[in-house]
C-alpha cells in the first residue's frame, strides 16, 4: 500500500525522479554503509550554474494560471492556506508563516530564487534523496508536504494548492539539468571556528543587529490583520509559531549559515552583513535551549541513526548519562565539518 501510494503521488505530480536511488527506492530505510553510499552519489553530481527563469515567461492559459497561483501560495502562504487563513477549509499549513519567510526572493521577486538561502530553483532535480532525519529515501512531494506539516486540515496530494506549488517548482526548473547539483543551492558555506559558538555573545549580536526586525523576545512582528491570516511582517524565531525543538534550522550550524546568506535584513551571500563568527553566536542563541520554542514529543526518534546524525543537533535525550560538557559540546561546538549537510 505503501509503495502504491508513493507511485501515486510522482504520477499525479508528474514530478520525474531527477536524482536515481537505484537499486533503492522511495520510503526505504538503508542501513549506514548504504546511507553514506548514497549520500556520496548525491555530493559528487556534477555542478550546474544558476539558472532562473523569468517571470515573464510563465505562459498564458490555465497552466500558466496554476503557476501563477503557486507563486501567490508561496508568497501569501499564511492567507491562503495558513492556520489563521480565512478560509478555515484551507488551513492545512499548521503556522502562520509564508513559505518565502525562508525561502527567500531574490532579485527577480520569484519565490525561493535567492542563493544559499534553501532555494527551490533546483529542488525537482535534487529528489529522491536520502533523508537522513527519516532514515529514509523521501521524494520531494514528501519533503513539500512535510513543509505543511500538520495543519487543522490534513494536505493531500491532490490539493489545487499543492499541486499549484509542485508546477511552479517543475516551471522553477525548466531550464535546468536534471541530473546535476546547482551553484547557489543550500546553505552558504561558512568558514569553521577554532572556539564554540556563544550564546552569550549571541544575545548581545542579537540585541544590537536582529532585535530591530524580529523583536526582543524573537517571536517576530505580526501584521495588523495576523488574526485574519495576515501572517508576519518579520518572521518570528522563537515562540510556538516557527520551527519547534526537532526543526532543521534548530542545527546551530545550518541555523547560521541560513542567517550569514541573509541577515541583517539586505544581507546575501555575496554580501554578508555578519562575519561566520556572529553568524555562529547569534544561532547558538537563537536555539539555545533557553529560548521558548515548541517542544516536540517525537524528537528522540529523528535521525534515527548515530552515524548520520548532523552537527549541532543536539538533544539531551542523546547524552543520557554522559557528562554534561559532551552535549554543550555537540550542540554549540567547535565542529569538526560546519557545512556537512545542504
Amino acid at each position: 500500500m505503501r509503495c502504491a501510494l508513493l507511485s501515486l503521488l510522482l504520477c499525479v505530480s508528474g514530478v520525474a525522479q531527477a536524482f536515481d536511488v537505484a537499486p533503492h527506492k522511495v520510503g526505504d530505510a538503508l542501513p549506514t554503509a548504504d546511507a553514506q553510499a548514497l549520500l556520496a552519489r548525491y555530493a559528487a553530481r556534477p555542478q550546474q550554474p544558476w539558472r532562473e527563469p523569468s517571470e515573464a515567461r510563465i505562459p498564458a492559459g490555465p497552466a500558466g494560471d496554476q503557476i501563477r497561483d503557486g507563486i501567490d501560495i508561496l508568497r501569501n502562504t499564511a492567507t491562503r492556506v495558513g492556520k489563521l487563513a480565512p478560509d478555515a477549509s484551507k488551513r492545512m499549513n499548521w503556522n502562520s508563516l509564508n513559505c518565502v519567510n525562508c525561502h527567500q526572493a531574490g532579485p527577480s521577486g520569484l519565490p525561493g530564487s535567492k542563493k544559499f538561502t534553501l532555494p527551490l530553483v533546483n529542488a525537482v532535480n535534487d529528489y529522491p534523496k536520502f533523508d537522513i532525519k527519516s532514515g529514509k529515501i523521501i521524494s520531494l512531494e514528501q519533503r513539500a508536504m512535510g513543509m505543511f506539516g500538520a495543519g487543522a486540515v490534513p494536505i493531500k496530494v491532490e490539493a489545487p494548492e499543492f499541486q499549484a506549488v509542485l508546477a511552479y517548482l517543475r516551471w522553477l526548473a525548466q531550464d535546468t539539468l536534471p541530473d546535476a547539483a546547482m551553484d547557489g543551492a543550500g546553505l552558504l558555506p561558512m568558514k569553521a571556528l577554532d572556539r564554540a559558538a556563544d550564546p552569550v555573545r549571541g544575545q548581545k549580536l542579537y540585541a544590537s543587529k536582529c532585535q530591530a526586525c524580529h523583536g526582543v523576545d524573537a517571536t517576530g512582528q505580526r501584521k495588523p490583520n495576523f488574526d485574519q491570516g495576515g501572517g508576519y511582517l518579520f518572521p518570528p524565531l522563537a515562540g510556538s509559531d516557527t520551527y519547534d525543538n526537532a526543526g532543521h534550522m534548530f542545527a546551530v550550524p545550518l541555523l547560521a549559515r541560513y542567517i550569514r546568506a541573509s541577515m541583517p535584513f539586505g544581507a546575501s551571500a555575496d554580501k554578508p552583513q555578519l562575519t561566520p563568527a556572529e553568524a555562529l553566536d547569534i544561532a547558538a542563541f537563537v536555539n539555545d535551549d533557553t529560548t521558548p520554542r515548541g517542544q516536540n514529543p517525537n524528537r528522540s526518534k529523528l535521525y534515527p541513526d548515530a552515524a548520520l546524525r548532523p552537527q549541532g543537533f543536539a538533544i539531551p535525550e542523546n547524552f543520557a548519562g554522559q557528562p554534561a560538557q559532551a552535549y554543550q559540546r555537540a550542540k554549540f561546538g567547535p565542529f569538526r565539518n560546519i557545512n556537512e549537510h545542504y
